[in-house]
């Protein structure tokens, strides 16, 4: 069956790790520059400045040489420099207001905690200082020029910058050049506040002050050094970016959204650690199911499908990490979002929320310790698709039969007895909701999935759980009998068939036990299944 080779490859894949995505090493170099510049601007922006600033001055200087344009009349030199600076004051003044009222518009659109990162981007300020610096020069030389209508600016040498020659008309030249440096430096100015106004890099700034102190002291009290209790900060790092996301998500942004939940899953990450797992997990983890409501009461299923995903992201890696509490936390938020997407007739996300847990569940029952997780994670998968069930979801159903049986085949292959046991109760009870519904694919998955787990846990020797599914196939069997299921009621005896040749007695003794606590109602469903599983079982003895 499709289920042996998934659980095969599963099991083999443990311990292999995944290759990481060559690039060049350019690129490389060039991505590893972007990020160090991005997260240092008050040290990358003036550099650039200055950078630009020598090259716009070299190229002046030597275009003024190679034209010979250093012959200046007094006249010409005075209307020159008073227009520079006139022109230079109206540029910063029309330029700082279109970029406050781009702040402001911002600002409206996403949150206002967002002004402080424009308050805290140098690129305003070093070219407020420029245009300064320009201007107030412009004016001294303005005041210094002397003579009058006919008379050229001085040429007289009066001081020596290096080989440079400085004489007044050299002055005046600089002034001339600092206004084109000015109207230079206002491109990579626009470009970079433009670049700063995507809302990708207004997250990834806002991300900038989640570490893992700020956010133990939101939700820890802070020791201080006399040993008294202070009352935890009120400045939640992750809020401003959870505001950002609510917007998006009232506004079906869902390009804004997806990046809020990445920088918000990626410093999570960062952030949980052995000590105070628990708290920081469920911080983040609250955060995430909160915007997945959210857009569960919106009916924006690609949002909420993007939060299971994240949601998904987190508890595998954690679990890979063998942090139990926070990829149970991650489950727990999965399928509080899933029963709730359910609720809400959202199928596909309540589909990707039981595929999510299976995903979870699956590494918690490959990994070391990880045992009553995954007995959890069981727990949360059979919770959605019994919702999903009793809401007639026939794929999203089917999809937590599937992953019942993933995590409980890994779980009977690692012999993980509770985790085995209750996947195949699980699955009993998923299948018999689905049946009951008139639901074809679940029914019928479930019963593939339980023959799945019963067939590892045979071979594993785990009685209980190869008598549980045993049982569940029966509950199953009956279920799809009384709705008149005909492919479900046969897979679910081919199922139990083939689970009886490697455990007869297993098998036999937990349907006796079945029927002797069965109601006089339900005897004549039992009957005919009966019927239908000792036919499949003759088949499977005459192959043998």
């Amino acid at each position: 069956m499709v289920l042996f080779g998934r659980v095969a490859i599963l099991v083999c894949m443990q311990d292999m790790g995944g290759n990481e995505k060559s690039t060049g090493l350019a690129g490389c170099i060039r991505e590893r520059i972007h990020t160090w510049e991005f997260h240092h601007p008050w040290i990358a922006r003036p550099c650039r400045y200055f950078a630009l600033l020598v090259v716009v001055l070299g190229a002046c200087y030597c275009a003024f040489n190679y034209f010979d344009l250093y012959h200046t009349d007094a006249d010409s030199a005075r209307y020159m420099l008073s227009a520079m600076v006139q022109a230079q004051a109206a540029i910063v003044a029309i330029v700082i207001t279109l970029t406050l009222i781009a702040v402001q518009l911002t600002a409206s659109a996403y949150s206002p905690r967002v002004i402080h990162v424009f308050r805290n981007n140098p690129d305003m300020w070093l070219l407020l200082g420029f245009y300064g610096i320009s201007m107030l020069y412009g004016l001294v030389v303005l005041k210094m020029v002397v003579g009058g209508a006919g008379e050229t600016v001085s040429q007289d040498v009066f001081w020596c910058l290096g080989f440079v020659p400085m004489s007044f008309e050299y002055c005046v030249s600089l002034a001339y050049w600092l206004e084109v440096f000015t109207f230079v430096a206002l491109f990579p100015y626009l470009l970079n506040i433009i670049d700063l106004l995507k809302s990708e890099n207004i997250i990834k700034k806002l991300s900038e002050r989640i570490n893992r102190e700020n956010v133990l002291k939101f939700i820890r009290p802070e020791e201080k050094h006399n040993g008294n209790r202070t009352k935890p900060t009120k400045d939640d790092p992750v809020q401003p970016i959870v505001a950002i996301i609510h917007d998006s998500v009232m506004k079906y942004d869902i390009a804004t959204t997806g990046y809020g939940l990445k920088a918000i899953t990626d410093k999570a990450i960062e952030v949980v650690h052995s000590d105070h797992e628990i708290e920081t997990s469920r911080h983040f983890c609250t955060h995430l199911e909160r915007i997945g409501k959210l857009a569960v009461s919106r009916e924006d299923g690609e949002s909420v499908r993007k939060v299971i995903g994240h949601l998904e992201f987190f508890g595998e890696l954690t679990a890979e990490k063998g942090l139990g509490d926070a990829a149970w936390i991650a489950a727990q938020k999965l399928k509080s979002v899933g029963i709730v997407a359910a609720k809400k007739e959202l199928e596909d996300a309540a589909w990707a929320a039981a595929e999510s847990l299976g995903s979870v569940g699956t590494i918690a029952a490959t990994e070391k310790g990880l045992d009553v997780v995954a007995w959890y994670i069981v727990q949360y998968i059979e919770s959605v698709g019994r919702v999903a069930a009793g809401q007639e979801f026939d794929f999203a159903a089917a999809q937590a039969a599937e992953s019942l049986g993933l995590v409980g085949a890994v779980a009977a292959e690692k012999e993980l007895k509770l985790a085995a046991e209750q996947a195949a109760r699980s699955l009993g009870c998923v299948g018999r909701v689905a049946a009951e519904k008139e639901l074809k694919l679940a029914a019928e998955q479930a019963a593939e999935s339980l023959g799945l787990v019963g067939a590892v846990a045979t071979e594993k020797g785990l009685e209980t759980a190869t008598s549980q599914a045993a049982r569940s196939l029966v509950d199953v069997g009956m279920s799809a009998t009384r709705s008149g299921l005909e492919d479900a009621r046969l897979q679910a005896a081919q199922s139990l068939a083939e689970l009886t040749i490697p455990s007869e007695e297993i098998t036999k003794n937990a349907i006796q036990n079945y029927e002797s606590q069965l109601e006089e109602q339900d005897r004549d469903s039992f009957q005919k299944f009966m019927l239908v599983y000792k036919q499949e079982l003759e088949k499977l003895h005459g192959l043998v």
